[in-house]
C-alpha cells in the first residue's frame, strides 16, 4: 500500500519540479529583461502542456519558439482579416507591412526552434533576434503614419513571447 501511495506522488514531484524550472527561469528573466512581466512568463509556459514536463532550459526555449510562432500564425490570420476590411490603401499598405513582418518571423522562429533541437543556439540567437523585430515594426508602421495601429495588443504579446524565447537562449550561451 505504501509503494502504491509513493507511486502517486511521482507525478506531483515532477510537476513541482517543472514548476520551479519555469519559475526560476521566469524570475530570472525578468529580473534582467524589465519588459518582460514574470506573471506573463508562467501563464505563457502554463498554457503549454510540455512545459509541465520540460527539464531543461532547451526544452524551455524551444517551447518559447513555439509559443511565439503560434502568436505570430494567429497575428498573421488577423492582418489578412483586416486587410479585407480595409478601404483606405495607405493603412492597407501598413498592414501589408505587417504582413511581411509576421511571416518573416514565423520563418525565423520555425529555424531557431530548429537549430535549438540540434544544440546549434548561437543560429538560434540569430534567428530569434531578427523574429523580435516582427512587432515593434509593424507599429512603427502605423507610428510614422500617425495611425493607430489596430494589432497592439498582438503586438505586445508576440513581442514579450519572442523576447523570452530569446532571453533563454541567451541564458543557455553563457
Amino acid at each position: 500500500m505504501r509503494a502504491f501511495c509513493y507511486l502517486l506522488l511521482i507525478p506531483l514531484f515532477i510537476s513541482l519540479s517543472n514548476a520551479s524550472i519555469v519559475e526560476e527561469t521566469c524570475k530570472n528573466i525578468s529580473t534582467s529583461h524589465p519588459n518582460i512581466a514574470y506573471d506573463f512568463c508562467v501563464n505563457s509556459f502554463e498554457s503549454c502542456e510540455d512545459s509541465l514536463v520540460a527539464a531543461d532550459q532547451r526544452t524551455l526555449a524551444i517551447i518559447a519558439s513555439r509559443l511565439a510562432n503560434s502568436t505570430a500564425v494567429k497575428t498573421e490570420a488577423r492582418i489578412q482579416e483586416l486587410m479585407e476590411e480595409e478601404k483606405n490603401q495607405p493603412r492597407r499598405n501598413r498592414l501589408d507591412t505587417c504582413m511581411e513582418e509576421y511571416s518573416n518571423a514565423i520563418d525565423e522562429l520555425t529555424t531557431a526552434a530548429q537549430a535549438l533541437n540540434v544544440c546549434r543556439d548561437g543560429d538560434a540567437q540569430t534567428f530569434l533576434s531578427a523574429a523580435l523585430d516582427a512587432a515593434s515594426n509593424c507599429e512603427d508602421a502605423f507610428a510614422e503614419a500617425e495611425d493607430a495601429s489596430p494589432l497592439e495588443e498582438e503586438d505586445a504579446e508576440y513581442g514579450q513571447l519572442a523576447a523570452i524565447a530569446l532571453a533563454i537562449v541567451a541564458a543557455l550561451r553563457r
